[in-house]
């Protein structure tokens, strides 16, 4: 059998052909367009350097932390029987309340420093922020260990105003082993493993203790820091 065309009759198996070609080409650059959002909203990518990439931003690990300084223990009078009085003579104690470091970063890419706790220098500090923070610090030493340490960031000199260190800027991070009462003038215990603070008189920071810090950005590798105490306590002691 033969097919006959005419000239003013379309060709019916030509638009056809036509039309499939199309429709495969619309479908190819819709699902390569649907590929590449998805790849921007769920990437989550660890370089070599340590840098992530999540939500088409890119954010620093702790890798990129520099210790730019040596660690300052600070020590304060630990109410340790809770009676809103300091007798040294007593069971009352001193111990190191906090622990300070100033960081910068190695790479032009920023860090995520946003604390979970800031100062007002009023009652009671540090506060709760209630932020979000991706960095978490882990505090140890012989008989005290806690994942959650409670620490506050102030940036130094001069800074954009937001939590993420970057190039040319400077944080101080504050890790607060007790909690001051202004009131009373002094550093009181924690009340349980729910917070981050010392709870016993047993688990204080004293001399000759050597403890171990890590900061951790976003389940990165950590930023470890062990320091040991020197064999009396001073108001401020710089452990290089």
């Amino acid at each position: 059998m033969h097919l006959r065309f005419y000239s003013n009759r379309p060709d019916r198996q030509k638009g056809s052909v036509a039309i499939e070609v199309a429709i495969i080409a619309i479908a190819g650059f819709i699902v390569a367009i649907l590929g590449s959002v998805a790849m921007l909203s769920t990437s989550f990518i660890i370089t070599g350097s340590g840098e992530e990439t999540i939500e088409g931003g890119v954010t620093g690990s702790a890798a990129q932390l520099v210790l730019r300084t040596g660690v300052v223990a600070e020590s304060g009078e630990v109410d340790v029987d809770g009676n809103d009085v300091i007798l040294l003579s007593g069971v009352d104690e001193l111990a190191v309340a906090k622990l300070k470091m100033v960081l910068e970063v190695s790479t032009d890419v920023s860090v995520d420093l946003t604390p979970p706790n800031t100062t007002d220098d009023t009652l009671v500090d540090p506060d709760a922020s209630g932020l979000s923070p991706r960095a978490f610090i882990t505090l140890s030493w012989n008989e005290f260990t806690t994942n959650g340490a409670e620490w506050s960031v102030l940036f130094l000199g001069d800074s954009d105003g937001d939590y993420h260190l970057e190039q040319g800027e400077r944080a101080e991070i504050t890790i607060w082993l007790h909690e001051y009462d202004g009131t009373n003038v002094l550093y009181d215990l924690g009340t349980d493993s729910s917070d981050g603070f010392v709870d016993t008189a047993i688990e204080l920071l004293q001399q000759r203790d050597e403890f171990a810090i890590e900061i951790n950005v976003g389940g990165s590798t950590p930023l470890t820091i062990q320091r040991t105490l020197p064999l009396e306590l001073g108001t401020s002691d710089l452990l290089d």
